[in-house]
């Protein structure tokens, strides 16, 4: 009996590994995954990379900037986007943009995995390519209402545990993180607004503008002699503009429209 138990306990091994690999590793991640290792990136591009919410937006027709380029997978997962940095980061972006993690807790993962396979993200980049200007943008809010997405339903606290963390780990970690939760939520609540989804958790055209007002100022940043600016926030419709340098120098406001 126990040659038995032992066959057993390996193929339960082997169909965890195979469930494990067709949602971190399936067939659209590999068509997507293998034609980003033949189109290059250099230092003047900004990079979007996450998965379907990212993969779902013509991000240099949005911004009217050829030089954005698309680097979300359908699907993908946290370890799925730390896998494929490699043809991102040898080319040191300018900006690298990332959302993360939906999908990581549809498969059950835990906060702690989860913020942690980000981390190993972040260090990555950091280590690769120290001149790229990382941002890590907050998961999205989610809708039950549309009863579509079972396993991501009733996992809005986990969400907001994510995001917490991702906030805490900036100055830590020296990366921008950007809170996008709030301007998608229905005003005085948690929830995904129905104008912004029809599946109550991927975005709508008006979803996608809505995403690209906040992240505006972002793309004021530069970064030339070892002087760039730092820290973008909305204050109303002004953009405090922390000017760093060798010096520390002070802040300098820059007004802009809010409506991008």
């Amino acid at each position: 009996m126990k040659p038995f138990f032992i066959l057993l306990g390996l193929s339960i091994c082997v169909i965890s590994l195979s469930a494990q690999e067709a949602y971190q590793y399936n067939q659209f991640y590999y068509q997507r995954a293998t034609l980003f290792e033949k189109l290059p990136i250099d230092s003047d591009d900004i990079v979007f990379l996450g998965n379907s919410i990212t993969n779902g937006c013509e991000w240099h027709e949005l911004f009217n900037n050829p030089n954005i380029k698309n680097r979300g997978i359908s699907s993908d997962v946290s370890m799925g986007v730390y896998d494929r940095l490699d043809p991102i980061i040898k080319g040191k972006p300018a900006k690298i943009f990332l959302m993360i993690g939906i999908n990581d807790i549809a498969h059950h993962l835990s906060t702690d995995s989860i913020v942690k396979n980000i981390t190993k993200i972040i260090r990555k980049i950091k280590k690769e390519t120290p001149s790229t200007q990382l941002y890590i943008q907050s998961l999205l809010p989610t809708n039950d209402s549309f009863e579509r997405f079972k396993t991501i339903m009733g996992k809005t606290p986990q969400i907001i545990e994510i995001n917490q963390q991702l906030e805490e780990l900036a100055p830590i970690e020296k990366y921008t993180y950007i809170d996008l939760f709030p301007h998608l939520t229905t005003p005085g609540t948690t929830v995904l607004d129905p104008q912004y989804t029809n599946d109550g958790l991927h975005l709508l055209g008006d979803g996608y503008l809505v995403w690209k007002d906040v992240l505006l100022p972002y793309f004021l940043s530069f970064d030339h002699n070892r002087q760039h600016f730092h820290s973008l926030k909305w204050r109303n419709t002004e953009v405090i503009l922390n000017i760093l340098t060798d010096s520390n120098i002070g802040t300098k406001s820059v007004s802009t429209s809010a409506t991008g």
